[in-house]
């Protein structure tokens, strides 16, 4: 028997037949929630609890039942009632959703909302609510409007969070509207695959990755070889997926390279090769802007769609440690500083204050990614008006991103990839994978675990520890690379 179709289950089946036979038939062959999906589903948890707030007097249907029989039963009940519901059920021709909150509109009409932690609406969002709207009206409800709420970007916390304020209805009626006549045929084609003996078979291709990363990628993109040509640098033209339905799998298989552009002509290059591709002209250049004495630094942000501290936005980066390594002059001793926040005030004074401190006034500021680095000084000059000078480190930054952006340098064991988390290893032979936390989205959650949370002290205390450990790396790291590449320079 067909399966009933969740609004989880039509989109991964919008997205991918096999992603969608596969959840309903072998649920087991997924991962776990890994630590970053788990803060994802948190943060719109959060972004939930506050959006009902704004709808007082309304029922919670259902809390903490799975099972979908119950929550119809419960949901026919209270509809009677006229109040606000929260995660009220229904089914169609197949099809079971949960909606996030329902609001009465005159005297027996429904007003229907969807919440999203975004600042924006996407098009999947659309298909969401439009496959939520087909199942309502199929079980006999007018619904008079649609609408998404989703974070206001432009918010700025000033005391308590007024969720008012933070989160803005935006009126999506036209858009779902319009989707609907497509809803019962793609219902009905899902419900097919369901009940299909076998996992249809679906070539890897763009779907993968949108519009969410596949939790069965790793699965179904194993049989790719170690250079595999989804590893093409910025591939706008889709050339990989040209390369796949001819059997080229293999980079070092591209038959004509001249097709492609110049720094992914360098991958195919090195593909057939266990030697980097060195550009010694331009990575002689780029040395030559270094000045001494360096200040190589690094900075980890934490952001969040409900902002921590007053004075921010939604999702704003904000500053809560930095490592700064300082090299007086070429060839000399190296002193390290650093700076991790404490407590729930606002970082930013206390960051700028020790910067201040240990910053040399001279000099080149080693960054990677200087973008990132430059917008985060700028932005909390910005906030701390009496550390005006913050705004005019920017202009002393040398970014170690650009040789390898340029790809000046390049291994193939990078896969396609400039980030120092690719570039370490493939240069130096070293890297992340001995540290306690190794990436950046990794330390941001950890901050705010040890800082927002009622930890142990002992637990707490690791924590900052593990931060700091990271944290120094990333400017270490730096120093390595700049050694790295004047050694290949030296010649």
């Amino acid at each position: 028997m067909p399966r009933s179709i969740s609004k989880t289950s039509f989109l991964a089946g919008y997205q991918c037949h096999k992603l969608l036979w596969t959840k309903v038939n072998d649920p087991d062959a997924f991962p776990g929630i890994d630590p970053a999906k788990q803060a994802i589903f948190a943060q719109g948890h959060a972004i939930g609890e506050r959006a009902k707030s704004l709808y007082p007097g309304g029922v919670e249907v259902g809390k903490g039942v799975v099972a979908y029989q119950p929550v119809l039963k419960e949901t026919t009940a209270l509809l009677q009632r006229r109040v606000p519901l929260y995660e009220p059920a229904f089914a169609f021709e197949g099809g079971y959703a949960r909606i996030d909150i329902l609001v009465p509109d005159g005297d027996e009409a429904w007003r229907l909302i969807e919440v999203k932690s975004g600042t924006r609406v996407k098009d999947e969002n659309l298909l969401d609510v439009a496959f939520q709207l087909h199942l309502c009206r199929g079980a006999g409800l007018t619904i008079t409007r649609c609408a998404l709420m989703h974070v206001n970007r432009d918010y700025v916390r000033q005391g308590e969070i007024d969720p008012s304020l933070l989160l803005t209805e935006e009126d999506i009626t036209a858009q779902v509207t319009g989707l609907l006549s497509k809803i019962p045929a793609r219902l009905a084609e899902l419900s097919a695959v369901t009940t299909r003996k076998s996992c249809p078979t679906v070539e890897i291709g763009a779907h993968c990755s949108k519009p969410y990363s596949c939790d069965l990628k790793s699965q179904c993109w194993a049989f790719l070889p170690e250079y595999p040509v989804t590893d093409l640098y910025r591939d706008t033209k889709g050339r990989k997926w040209e390369f796949l339905e001819s059997s080229i799998h293999s980079l070092a298989e591209v038959p004509d390279p001249e097709i492609l552009n110049a720094k992914q002509q360098v991958q195919v290059e090195t593909a057939a090769s266990s030697s980097p591709h060195v550009a010694t002209t331009a990575l002689k250049n780029f040395l030559k802007e270094i000045e001494w004495p360096l200040a190589y630094f690094d900075i980890e942000t934490t952001s969040s769609a409900v902002p921590l501290y007053d004075r921010t936005r939604p999702y704003q980066q904000t500053p809560f440690q930095f490592s700064l390594h300082v090299q007086e002059t070429k060839g000399g001793p190296i002193t390290h500083h650093e700076f991790l926040a404490s407590g729930r005030d606002d970082p930013r004074p206390q960051f700028l204050e020790r910067l201040h401190s240990c910053l040399p006034t001279t000099g080149s500021v080693v960054v990677y990614n200087a973008s990132f680095e430059n917008r985060c000084l700028r932005d909390c000059a910005a906030a701390c008006p009496e550390h005006a000078w913050a705004a005019k480190v920017p202009n002393r930054t040398v970014d170690l991103l650009i040789p390898f952006r340029n790809f000046a340098f390049h291994h193939r064991d990078q896969h396609g990839s400039c980030s120092i988390k690719s570039v370490l290893p493939a240069l130096t032979g070293t890297g992340y994978s001995h540290l306690a936390i190794q990436d950046g989205n990794a330390a941001a959650r950890s901050f705010t675990t040890a800082e927002f949370t009622d930890l142990p002290a002992a637990e707490r205390d690791q924590i900052r520890h593990d931060l700091l450990a990271y944290c120094q790396l990333d400017t270490q790291a730096m120093i390595d690379l700049v050694d790295a590449l004047q050694d290949l320079t030296a010649s």
